[in-house]
């Protein structure tokens, strides 16, 4: 049989999702398929909204198997379609049950209560101020301390809407309205809802459960106040808790020491004497040596104790990426002209600074304003020195990489360490904030300095193509950093 040829190539991750090519560009943006939608849908979430609703379903389906769960439920559900008001109680959310009369919703939960079990389990509910029928429920559940581990157990299952806990517990809800009478559906799919989970190819009966059970929602809005409730409680009464993650940080993949670089510089001194010529301005050997020499003093600076896991080590293999992609550039083209731009670029930056600071303020701690008047102007009278308010070269990073060929360096460690350099909510997110390990929390965020992956392996291999260029520039120098 033919192979397809629309099949979409697996990702490394193995997740189900569109990628980048399938993204419509609309000025700056790549929008998903799903971006199209907007305005024309009404979100509902089964974590935020609709499990809360089901707290009860949810908790009994932690108490044992699922075997168990599922043969309380049908007792539930048997109950419902055997009573002669099974119209009426096609709703098992709690706002629901809540809003029965008082002789039925007492019939329900005596029902549902019914297993010790259960109703031992069930005294969870009592840790709730604000819980609907509150009072109906009381009575129907042994006066004992709720099992909090119990209910962050549960939650913890049901947090993600396609686990296999919540799709039994989106089951029983849309088994209920099937039981009374309130949902219609085609024969074929409700055997294998009335079979569920014995009967049917799961894998395309348990989508069908979660597309009908989020149906009702996405056209009418459910309302919230018991769900918002329920969260505030949780929230306010367990407290926030370390989530283990395998693995917090990507330790180099071979040790680079401060000694080798140190060593790495004094090669690399001995080989700008030796291919050093004349004491005039030598626009693309300054370049040349001046990036290497850069890039090898802020790898060392990366391996000082924290940096390389830290926010600063993100800037500075920014920082790497921008000289690599730029020398590579230059060599690319190697023509006397762009050498000359690239310095003079530099230079009219500092002419630009020092007059500022010369005018209008004081300068920053940082800066020496000696050092920033002797860079303007060394090589050229100011006075004929223009200040260039774009980039060097006229075109932006991205395109340097693309056409001197090295894309690839640029794809991988541009966007993320940018988004360093400006701050923006994903480094921010990663750099400090880690996720709660408390279900009833919704895995939300709290403060945490922790330790992020090491810089240094990426920074040396940027270092080393660096190195290669400049070998390549001015031949003989073999030295690297060694990652053996």
């Amino acid at each position: 049989m033919p192979k397809s040829k629309n099949r979409r190539k697996k990702s490394r991750s193995g997740k189900n999702r569109t990628p980048i090519s399938g993204h419509t560009r609309v000025g700056k943006q790549l929008l998903p398929p799903f971006a199209k939608m907007e305005g024309k849908v009404v979100f509902s979430s089964w974590t935020n909204e609709r499990m809360p609703e089901m707290i009860w379903a949810v908790t009994v389906r932690a108490i044992d198997d699922q075997d168990f769960a599922i043969f309380q439920f049908r007792r539930i559900i048997n109950f419902i379609g055997n009573h002669e008001r099974s119209e009426e109680l096609s709703d098992l959310t709690h706002t629901g049950i809540s809003k029965m009369d008082v002789a039925l919703r007492t019939e329900l939960i005596a029902c549902i209560t019914d297993h010790p079990a259960i109703a031992e389990a069930l005294t969870i509910l009592r840790l709730f101020n604000d819980l609907p029928a509150a009072t109906n429920w009381m009575v129907c559940i042994p006066e004992l301390a709720p099992d909090i581990e119990l209910l962050m157990t549960a939650v913890g299952q049901n947090l993600w809407h396609q686990s296999q806990e919540a799709t039994d517990c989106r089951w029983l809800r849309l088994m209920a309205q099937l039981a009374a009478g309130k949902l219609h559906v085609p024969r074929e799919m409700a055997e294998e809802w009335i079979g569920y989970p014995d009967v049917g190819n799961q894998r395309s009966v348990r989508p069908s459960i979660r597309a009908m059970e989020i149906a009702p929602a996405s056209m009418d809005p459910p309302d919230t106040t018991w769900a918002d409730s329920f969260w505030l409680e949780t929230w306010h009464n367990t407290p926030c808790l370390v989530l283990n993650h395998d693995a917090v940080v990507n330790p180099p993949t071979a040790p680079v020491t401060r000694t080798a670089i140190s060593d790495l510089l004094g090669k690399l001194e001995e080989h700008w004497q030796g291919t050093h010529s004349t004491t005039s301005v030598d626009a693309r050997h300054d370049s040349v040596f001046g990036i290497a020499f850069y890039a090898l003093r802020l790898i060392d600076e990366l391996l000082g104790v924290g940096v390389g896991t830290g926010i600063l080590g993100r800037l500075g293999l920014r920082t790497l990426l921008e000289a690599y992609v730029s020398l590579h550039y230059l060599l690319h083209k190697d023509e006397d002209a762009l050498w000359k731009k690239w310095r003079a670029y530099g230079a009219g930056q500092a002419k630009l600074n020092a007059l500022r600071f010369d005018a209008d303020m004081e300068p920053p701690k940082f800066i020496n304003i000696d050092w920033i008047e002797q860079i303007a102007g060394e090589d050229i009278w100011e006075e004929f020195l223009n200040i260039e308010l774009g980039s060097w070269s006229g075109l932006d990073l991205r395109k340097l990489s693309e056409r001197s060929g090295c894309k690839e360096q640029y794809d991988t460690h541009y966007s993320w360490t940018s988004g360093y350099v400006h701050g923006t909510w994903g480094p921010v997110r990663e750099a400090s904030f880690t996720t709660c390990g408390n279900p009833l929390h919704r895995m939300h965020r709290y403060p945490d300095q922790k330790p992020l992956p090491d810089t240094v392996s990426d920074a040396a291999d940027l270092v080393n193509r660096i190195l290669d260029d400049l070998d390549a520039a001015y031949p003989g120098f073999s030295h690297r950093i060694s990652e053996q």
